[in-house]
């Protein structure tokens, strides 16, 4: 299953380039390419996402309804994280994606 999750992951990351530079517009910097994205990971710099969604999934039950890498200015990477709980709310989380810890979470 986390497999599973992981890798669906992995496949809506590069099945989303009409969504790349959208970070700019947020105010984040530069969204990661699927690639940059891969690559940050396998080079340690950034926690995978299935260690974040296995963290998401125990506090909140539920699955990722989305999640992009963006970079900051300041050279930090940071996930957002769209979430849909057990119970139908949907939560946003911004999570350091250097350490795996959340930064901030709003909605539901």
């Amino acid at each position: 299953m986390k497999r599973t999750l992981a890798s669906l992951a992995a496949l809506g990351l590069m099945l989303a380039p009409s969504a790349l530079g959208q970070g700019q517009d947020q105010g984040w910097g530069n969204q990661f390419s699927p690639g940059e994205a891969r690559d940050a990971v396998k080079e340690g710099r950034t926690v995978p996402l299935s260690k974040i969604f296995q963290t998401l999934k125990r506090e909140y039950g539920g699955y990722q309804l989305g999640a992009d890498l963006y970079s900051q200015g300041s050279g930090e990477a940071v996930y957002e994280i769209d979430w849909l709980t057990d119970d139908g709310r949907k939560v946003h989380v911004t999570v350091d994606a250097q350490t795996g810890a959340i930064i901030s979470r709003s909605g539901g």
